[in-house]
């Protein structure tokens, strides 16, 4: 997989991921000044769900001594980070892992200053999803910071309905006004490079594209003992979600 042009593929990725996300990169840097660490330490991050580091590397231009560990289940996402990141730092680690496992988590019992995902955890069923969060919680330090960009879903269905529609819509325009590739188009185009027709075939996937409320996600995180837990921003059906692990 060295041999191809994993520059393109990012951007192609990047591009994709603009038009079904709107105001994807205004959420990344949301996140990352809601963190607020010293700018010059050299603080520890997790990122769930890396894909191919898209959320890391804006991570590095936030916080330029950062340490990260990128984490996804997809080996094609991965490589295509490793390759990228090659030409850029030696302060990110791509892991291949399930998040759903517990013995992954193991070794990072109070480890990182900021735990970090994008469009990632609505892959999760409210099980895992609440199991991961009180794993997340372990794996921060006292006064750690767990920022989650992502689909929160109303909690009235009918509104829900009504938010798919409208996502939908600015999707359908952002598509049409840039060429980009769609998910499937993406895939199909990268499996013919590749010469790998079984490329990104996954059984991670037990969630909803629609995200689980947000009430769900509040209740959650407080019953893992986390504190300042709140929306800090959301449009629609998307939504940045915070919590802390208050220090002491």
């Amino acid at each position: 997989m060295g041999k191809l042009d994993w520059q393109h593929w990012f951007e192609r990725w990047e591009a994709m991921q603009n038009c079904y996300v709107p105001q994807r990169l205004y959420h990344f840097d949301l996140m990352l000044c809601l963190a607020d660490l010293p700018r010059e330490d050299q603080v520890k991050i997790l990122d769930l769900g890396c894909g191919p580091g898209s959320l890391t590397f804006r991570a590095l231009w936030h916080y330029p001594n950062a340490h990260i560990v990128a984490v996804d289940c997809d080996p094609v996402m991965l490589a295509m980070g490793q390759n990228v990141v090659n030409e850029r730092t030696d302060r990110v680690q791509f892991v291949l892992a399930d998040i759903r496992r517990a013995d992954w988590w193991g070794p990072y019992e109070g480890v990182f200053d900021l735990v970090m995902s994008a469009t990632t955890l609505h892959w999760l069923s409210a099980e895992n999803l609440a199991q991961v969060y009180r794993r997340i919680y372990e794996a921060l330090k006292p006064g750690g910071w767990l920022l989650s960009s992502d689909h929160v879903a109303s909690d009235d269905q009918e509104m829900q309905t009504r938010y798919r529609q409208i996502l939908v819509e600015k999707q359908q325009a952002a598509f049409g006004a840039t060429g980009a590739d769609n998910w499937d188009g993406f895939w199909q185009s990268l499996r013919r490079e590749l010469e790998q027709p079984d490329v990104h075939e996954t059984e991670l996937w037990e969630g909803t594209d629609d995200g689980l409320p947000r009430q769900f996600h509040i209740e959650a995180l407080q019953a893992c003992g986390f504190e300042q837990v709140a929306v800090h921003w959301q449009d629609l059906g998307e939504a940045v979600v915070g919590a802390r692990k208050m220090p002491g």
